[in-house]
């Protein structure tokens, strides 16, 4: 299938497809208290399959030839270079706890090249979306906004209780040194970075589809997302730490302390 501007149609496509879904996670919002636990001790409803489904069948209906990678299922490989990948339900503790904070994650790649990404927040009405050098938030451009000491950043977590001892003694470091820190929101907290209202955010994310989304987002509103060792995140890692600030300068401040223990 031969598109013309596949950038400009993937984000209209991904917007149709998120307003339903969202109508999904809203039907089981605050209805749910079912789960199971995965291998990894990590909760799953069936508010996760059914929106996972439903993202799915809308890719693989559209465009046949891609691939999909979820968190949920089995992945589906087309004849096509172009990849989605998707997290229902980022956020599951929080949804099973009816907070407003989860959202759906949605990143595309075309090879090795990460060409778009989505935070859907559907219980507050935001969504994030950047499929070109921007980041808009409900259609309008945002930007990141930093302080300029380490010592005044507003930082985010959404669990520092992942870290292995190693890790636990970095982060403590950086935490030591930042005005605030805030824990919990998950996907939300990477949004509240690209609209200039949290500075960092630090923490350990599983998947590749946990993460892809939020480098589009977080550098398309001028900030930055690496690894703790400053490296650039690939599109296979399990388990990694992530670091996003607002700046290169802060990134590069809250990287030293990091570095240092």
């Amino acid at each position: 299938m031969q598109i013309d501007n596949p950038n400009k149609e993937y984000e209209s496509f991904i917007h149709k497809v998120l307003n339903e879904s969202g109508k999904i996670a809203l039907n089981y919002f605050r209805q749910i208290r079912d789960l199971s636990l995965k291998g990894d001790s990590s909760p799953v409803t069936l508010a996760d399959k059914d929106i996972e489904n439903y993202i799915r069948s809308q890719i693989i209906s559209k465009y046949p030839t891609h691939n999909v990678i979820g968190e949920e299922f089995e992945n589906t490989i087309g004849e096509d270079e172009t990849t989605w990948y998707i997290d229902p339900i980022d956020g599951t503790r929080s949804f099973i706890a009816g907070k407003h904070d989860f959202g759906t994650l949605i990143a595309v790649t075309q090879g090795e090249h990460l060409i778009g990404g989505v935070i859907d927040c559907p219980a507050l009405e935001e969504r994030w979306s950047s499929f070109s050098a921007e980041t808009t938030v409900n259609g309008s451009i945002t930007k990141c906004k930093s302080v300029k000491k380490l010592e005044d950043a507003i930082m985010a977590t959404t669990s520092s209780h992942e870290f292995g001892m190693k890790k636990w003694r970095a982060y403590q470091s950086l935490e030591q040194t930042v005005k605030l820190t805030t824990t919990g929101s998950d996907c939300y907290n990477y949004g509240l970075l690209a609209s200039g209202y949290i500075d960092i955010v630090a923490e350990r994310l599983t998947s590749p589809h946990d993460y892809l989304p939020l480098i589009k987002i977080v550098e398309g509103a001028g900030g930055i997302i690496t690894d703790w060792e400053g490296k650039k995140l690939n599109f296979e890692d399990s388990h990694v730490y992530v670091l996003a600030a607002a700046s290169s300068e802060l990134h590069n401040s809250a990287l030293k302390k990091l570095k240092k223990s």
